[in-house]
């Protein structure tokens, strides 16, 4: 074959290659997709998956925050979605594979409800949204191989803590850590002020063996036992001892790690906001603040777990 005619071959293959590599790029990529159960319409949607965890993370976590805390909380909320969802092998919601509530499942907003809530911020906002969750597509968190139950708070008050203190079933990738620069978060501290009778009234109607007396609470109330991050594992109540967690319960406190004052009346300071298990996001924005990348983030908070990406 002479010279022209290889060229010629030559330029017509490289021709077609760049035409088959050219269809290959621009055909779109089959989609994962979600079916979601709205609580308050009662209707069920299928979305993209990666559509409805903009819509999570949105409505999880401040906009504000930096791009790499936003990426580690998009890959939470999805590695949440894929452990529920039906065609993973997840027992779904409602009918659906996730739901809308944030008492159940986690919470959610559509595009149109985030517009509204940033406002004049609203285009800023959602492109920041997009960037977290489209750099992340498709990855979740497994440990051996599994998502893992991708637990979150809002702000852990200084260390997350053990999932078996909280849940009663101990996870190797839900121990406590330390989750240091929360301080920003507006609940990281709080308190609660009640009166020596409402208090004492309160602890005896839920628990009537206490016998508490309004005038003896001093002697009568202390905290017997605390975890190593510091939340109430034990308080004495006179004649009876129960959990931190279920007195958090009872006076709707922001955390299980708390201290009390008794007085004049009962003054319950709380550290933290949440039940403290996996990961903080303020703990995550403070990480991402001094340079940590999403990756970094999440393995710090869920202890050996691997990236994976889940596929169609």
């Amino acid at each position: 074959m002479c010279l022209a005619a290889i060229a010629a071959t030559v330029l017509l293959c490289g021709a077609r290659g760049y035409i088959i590599y050219r269809q290959a790029r621009e055909k779109p990529k089959e989609a994962l997709s979600i079916s979601l159960y709205d609580r308050e319409g009662g209707k069920t949607e299928e979305m993209p998956l990666e559509e409805y965890i903009i819509g999570v993370v949105g409505a999880e976590m401040p906009a504000s925050f930096p791009l790499e805390a936003l990426k580690a909380q998009a890959v939470a909320a999805r590695t949440y979605a894929v452990k529920h969802m039906r065609a993973f092998g997840g027992g779904g919601c409602s009918g659906a594979d996730i739901c809308t509530g944030s008492g159940c499942c986690q919470s959610y907003k559509s595009a149109e409800q985030l517009r509204e809530k940033f406002g004049s911020d609203a285009g800023r906002y959602m492109d920041k949204l997009r960037q977290a969750v489209y750099e992340t597509e498709g990855e979740y968190a497994a440990y051996d191989g599994e998502p893992i139950e991708a637990l979150y708070h809002s702000c852990a008050g200084g260390r997350t803590e053990d999932a078996q203190n909280v849940f009663s079933s101990s996870l190797p990738y839900l121990i406590g850590v330390d989750s240091p620069g929360e301080e920003t978060a507006g609940k990281y501290a709080a308190e609660v002020s009640v009166s020596l009778s409402e208090f004492t009234d309160r602890v005896n109607e839920k628990w009537p063996a206490a016998g508490l007396k309004k005038n003896r609470l001093g002697e009568q109330v202390a905290v017997a036992s605390r975890y190593e991050s510091g939340r109430v594992k034990e308080l004495r109540l006179n004649k009876i001892t129960v959990s931190g967690r279920e007195l958090r319960r009872l006076f709707e406190l922001n955390s299980a790690n708390f201290t009390l004052s008794i007085g004049e009346g009962v003054t319950i300071r709380t550290r933290g906001y949440g039940h403290g298990v996996g990961m903080s996001q303020y703990g995550a924005r403070a990480m991402a603040l001094e340079g940590a990348g999403y990756e970094e983030i999440l393995r710090h908070y869920y202890t050996g777990i691997e990236i994976k990406k889940a596929e169609p």
